[in-house]
């Protein structure tokens, strides 16, 4: 199982706009809708995990496998979320150093 598609959709990278131009002159808020979807599919992940593990617990009729590879893609979904955070946190320090 390849998880590379699954973290392609949490980004949503595919849905930024594409030219420069289109970029300066929007007021940011594609990007942001972005990021806010990209942050509700990870916490869905993580809900979903959740939920599994507990009913898992509770002793109902879930599959093992299937509760391990739920943490697993939230897991990864949340580091891939915490990495493209720090990318973003370093371009903005850099931005900042080179303006001021």
């Amino acid at each position: 199982m390849d998880p590379l598609p699954k973290i392609g959709k949490i980004t949503g990278l595919e849905e930024l706009p594409q030219t420069g131009a289109s970029r300066a002159s929007g007021d940011g808020s594609a990007f942001a809708d972005t990021l806010k979807r990209a942050v509700a599919d990870v916490a869905g992940l993580q809900h979903e995990s959740e939920a599994a593990q507990t009913a898992y617990a509770q002793q109902a009729e879930v599959d093992l496998h299937d509760v391990l590879i739920k943490v697993e893609e939230a897991e990864i979904a949340f580091k891939t979320m915490m990495e493209i955070r720090n990318k973003l946190v370093d371009a903005y320090k850099e931005v900042m150093r080179m303006g001021g």
